[in-house]
């Protein structure tokens, strides 16, 4: 079996843990065979990702998969790789995502969308130390999701009506222990108004994107928590940003933990003036981007299926 997912973004503004998007940006492709066993042993093949099945998001995921549903499969992944690691594109998700699907269709599971994301958020444990499942869920359901519960789990899909299209800016740069370091750095506790401002921010989102409002869109990619307690790793956010507004973006948001940032854009947006600008603002700050266009994705696929 051979099933491919899209690279997503999550957080969007001020939805932590909760709002994702798949894009066409990038895809892993994973290829699984099984074979009936006496016992379950899952291999991995892959080149640049772990090699030992518990520390690699695609084996970990189908690992706890099998045991799970106590199945004794010998599993052999091999794991493409086209989403770049470590740079806040849902790339340990997609790899599990991938191969979960490619598992659930070579043995005829009949797995719910939401079971899916929920075998496939093990594999984050492997790659982040915890089973976070907001990147995951948009690489297996597509479009833009929302997880609105954690346990039982639950994802629900937001149709969105507003034509418009992704602008990546992909800093080239290896931050250690990313997501470790950006999770330790939000806050534990914060004031009643701005839990209240950002749950303002978030519901302007959701409508704008259900209306398809532009202004309300633009409104609803802001926060004043997260993304602001990890501005010390990504100094040049706040810039980009404003540059991004300047030639009349819709909006623009850190993607997951960073140090992607995703733009949204559509035709009254100076596409040509903000890719320019925008990488005069990287230099600035001595890092090299680069820019990737995308749209949103659906979610993994069999290749060769419709």
């Amino acid at each position: 079996m051979r099933v491919k997912a899209p690279s997503s973004s999550a957080n969007l503004g001020s939805g932590y843990d909760v709002l994702a998007v798949a894009h066409d940006a990038f895809y892993d492709t994973v290829e699984l065979q099984a074979t009936p066993s006496t016992e379950a042993k899952v291999e991995i093949v892959a080149e640049g990702t772990p090699s030992d099945p518990q520390k690699n998001s695609a084996s970990y995921a189908v690992m706890r998969t099998l045991d799970e549903m106590n199945l004794k499969y010998r599993v052999r992944i091999k794991l493409i790789k086209g989403v770049p690691p470590g740079l806040g594109l849902g790339s340990s998700g997609a790899s599990a995502a991938a191969a979960v699907v490619a598992l659930n269709e070579a043995l005829k599971l009949g797995l719910s969308p939401d079971d899916l994301v929920r075998f496939s958020s093990y594999g984050e444990e492997a790659a982040a130390g915890s089973a976070h499942p907001d990147n995951v869920a948009a690489s297996v359901v597509g479009g833009f999701v929302a997880v609105v519960s954690q346990n039982p789990l639950k994802v629900v899909r937001i149709p969105h009506n507003y034509d418009f299209s992704f602008m990546l800016f992909i800093p080239e740069v290896t931050i250690t222990e990313k997501t470790k370091k950006a999770r330790e750095l939000v806050p534990k506790e914060i004031a009643t108004s701005k839990y209240v401002g950002n749950l303002r921010f978030v519901t302007a989102l959701l409508l704008g994107l259900q209306k398809g409002d532009r202004d309300l869109l633009r409104l609803g990619l802001n926060d004043e928590i997260v993304e602001k307690s990890r501005e010390p790793m990504f100094p040049y956010y706040p810039k980009l940003k404003e540059v991004a507004l300047k030639y009349n973006a819709i909006g623009a948001c850190v993607s997951g933990a960073g140090p992607s940032v995703l733009v949204f854009v559509d035709e009254r947006t100076d596409v040509e003036s903000l890719k320019r600008e925008g990488l005069s603002v990287c230099e600035a700050y001595g890092l090299r981007c680069k820019i990737k266009m995308s749209k949103v994705s659906e979610g993994a696929r069999v290749e060769g299926s419709d």
